[in-house]
């Protein structure tokens, strides 16, 4: 099959990042494509499991930032080709590969976003529906059942708060000595009084052959203990979408790209922006901006090849 002439850059995915990028490059006549796996543009909003208020120009409500997103978008046409999902990227020779559609490129801008870490052997709605990683689409079936939560950050003290008023007893169990959630969810699960916190445990694994029977915990000195819970919330974070540049681009401790002040990765013609971004403050606020820097970034690196 033939490929395409060269575009200025390609962009891959169509997240807050991706989409404040495309319509930069846009604006500024740069010959763009987004390819984006998923039918719709927004990338993660929709796991985001509270409203996004901290987006200035933002409308109440996930969905109407979603629906801002692809209406600002709309401008950008058959530039944007969603359901496409990148299936090769040789960064060597400019040429991003979706389906059996290649597509060659003089720059690319990473913009894949991050995924929620989850248990091999446990996943969404495993043990008889009693395991989730997002307990506010499942908070009727949770509702008064003793719970467990595995985590210390917001999403983990905001999800046991919700359990717990919803009329169940919560153990919120987390690794490090102390919860790392926000001082006022802190303070607010600690003032439940159904709420009761196990730090400096993590997760042993999960008692039942088919349905939920209980969960083990262990501590660092190897003690072990057994709580008689009736379902599970996992909250282990988020980790990077790598896995087109794992072994192409230096990735940082936390498995992160690598940038510079100019968002450009370790090639010269690659560029990151958003959640996939090595130690990226995951908001996104954080990602807009950063597909608007990373569009200039592109410009001058393309002006400094003519």
């Amino acid at each position: 099959m033939p490929t395409e002439a060269f575009h200025d850059v390609v962009i891959i995915g169509a997240g807050a990042a991706g989409v404040s990028a495309a319509i930069e490059c846009f604006d500024i006549q740069l010959d763009v494509m987004v390819l984006e796996c998923a039918g719709k543009v927004g990338g993660q909003i929709d796991e985001i499991p509270h409203t996004v208020r901290n987006v200035a120009p933002a409308p109440d409500g996930n969905d109407a930032l979603v629906d801002a997103l692809a209406h600002h978008a709309s401008v950008l046409g058959d530039r944007l080709q969603l359901d496409r999902k990148v299936t090769g990227l040789d960064l060597d020779n400019g040429t991003v590969v979706a389906g059996a559609q290649p597509f060659r490129t003089r720059s690319v801008l990473m913009a894949t976003g991050s995924r929620r870490r989850e248990l091999e052997n446990a996943p969404e709605g495993s043990f008889g529906g009693a395991v989730t990683y997002l307990v506010e689409p499942h908070l009727a079936r949770f509702a008064g059942l003793p719970m467990a939560v595995f985590g210390g950050g917001d999403s983990a003290a905001l999800d046991a708060l919700a359990l717990a008023s919803a009329g169940s007893q919560v153990t919120l169990v987390h690794r490090s000595p102390q919860l790392t959630a926000r001082p006022d969810l802190v303070d607010r699960a600690r003032s439940e009084g159904r709420i009761v916190e196990m730090a400096g445990w993590a997760l042993g694994s999960l008692v039942g052959p088919g349905q939920l029977e209980g969960v083990e915990v262990t501590d660092r000195a190897g003690e072990r203990r057994r709580l008689d819970v009736d379902g599970v919330v996992l909250k282990l974070g988020r980790e990077p979408r790598v896995d087109l540049v794992r072994h192409q681009l230096h990735l940082g401790a936390h498995g992160g790209i690598v940038v510079n002040a100019d968002l450009c990765t370790s090639r010269p013609q690659v560029f990151a922006a958003g959640d996939v971004v090595e130690g990226a403050y995951e908001r996104i606020a954080t990602a807009i901006g950063q597909g608007a820097l990373a569009a200039r970034s592109i410009l001058k690196y393309l002006g400094s090849r003519q």
